[in-house]
């Protein structure tokens, strides 16, 4: 027969464990819906909207406006069209464990299914007329223990 104190430890031990599943169940979701409304408000060929999270930094590119910020745990770069508001790219970075299976169902709602796959190695890609290459995939990380970063990558006209 168990006694108390083990009884009670066990049941801590599990809901504990519960709680944990369950709230990484809740961080998996939210990153889809996040990436989702990133893709949905930063929009290809459309001028970059007023985002609070947005900060304009130095561009590498002549002609270019570049920003970036953090966005609900998701890195955002954005660089425009040369001397134009209107969106050119868009970098979203997840770092950490693997989110693809989170986020691939928000993608594909937005820029619809890949034209090529290669699910073994986590890699996805769009190309059509409206922009010139998407992708989503993961970037591993420098060290030996780390993570790495989910990334999705859209290139535009």
């Amino acid at each position: 027969m168990i006694d108390g104190s083990i009884a009670s430890r066990l049941a801590l031990g599990l809901a504990a464990l519960l709680m944990g599943l369950f709230t990484h169940t809740v961080v998996v979701a939210d990153s889809g819906q996040d990436v989702e409304k990133l893709l949905r408000e930063i929009r290809q060929d459309h001028p970059l909207p007023a985002l609070a999270f947005l900060r304009q930094t130095t561009s590498i590119n002549a002609d270019r406006a570049s920003y970036q910020g953090r966005y609900q745990g998701i890195e955002v770069s954005v660089e425009t069209h040369p001397n134009s508001t209107r969106v050119a790219s868009i970098l979203l970075a997840i770092e950490g464990a693997d989110q693809i299976r989170a986020i691939l169902p928000a993608v594909v709602r937005v820029l619809g299914p890949p034209q090529t796959s290669d699910r073994r190695q986590g890699i996805y890609g769009w190309s059509g007329p409206g922009y010139r290459t998407a992708s989503v995939h993961k970037a591993p990380s420098g060290d030996s223990g780390g993570n790495g970063t989910t990334i999705v990558s859209i290139f535009y006209r």
